[in-house]
């Protein structure tokens, strides 16, 4: 065999075990089908949760989220909410506690994750302040069935007045001791 014949040969030859090598199907792996699946049930979810959703609570203040998403990987799905805390009470809050809640069909709280919204410093949230912060949630499959759902919660803590002491505490004065003399060291023989 001739060179110029090898190379007519080995695509033809390629080409023929390809063809007798079975069929042209392509098997799909079980994940791929389950990842299409997370795929089709976030544009679900997408459609249907459009943000922002302000959530009032009249004692506590507002939350409005900013974005919430289904993410995660099959076996491993979590709610991302992204939110925001505003003071909206008349008074100012020192802390507020936000929740987000996975709930079943049944509105049973399948998993929930919570965030103490705190400034650093040791002051409250005045009236009209903001907090952002997120929260993730796992889902636990609860997703998968229909008429599952989420759901936030808020409770804020009000900045309170000191109490006063009973008996009041005597202002204190200052003392001033007696300077303390230091004889003898050994420097001088006296």
């Amino acid at each position: 065999m001739n060179i110029p014949t090898i190379l007519v040969a080995t695509p033809l030859l390629f080409a023929a075990a390809c063809a007798v090598s079975g069929s042209t199907e392509t098997t799909v792996h079980p994940l791929v089908a389950e990842l299409d699946d997370l795929r089709v049930q976030q544009q679900v979810f997408r459609q249907q949760n459009t943000a922002p959703i302000e959530f009032d609570f009249p004692e506590d203040g507002r939350v409005t989220v900013r974005e919430i998403s289904l993410d995660g990987w099959p076996g491993a799905e979590y709610l991302r909410c992204r939110f925001h805390y505003q003071n909206r009470t008349t008074r100012p809050i020192v802390k507020a506690w936000v929740s987000l809640d996975v709930l079943d069909a049944r509105h049973q709280v399948v998993s929930s994750q919570s965030v103490n919204c705190i400034v650093p410093v040791p002051i409250p949230l005045a009236r009209g302040s903001y907090y952002s912060d997120e929260l993730r949630t796992p889902t636990y499959g609860a997703h998968l069935e229909p008429g599952w759902s989420w759901r936030i919660r808020c409770i804020a803590t009000p900045e309170t007045e000191d109490e006063p002491l009973d008996p009041p505490v005597a202002p204190r004065t200052p003392r001033q001791s007696a300077p303390m003399q230091i004889k003898n060291r050994g420097q001088n023989d006296l």
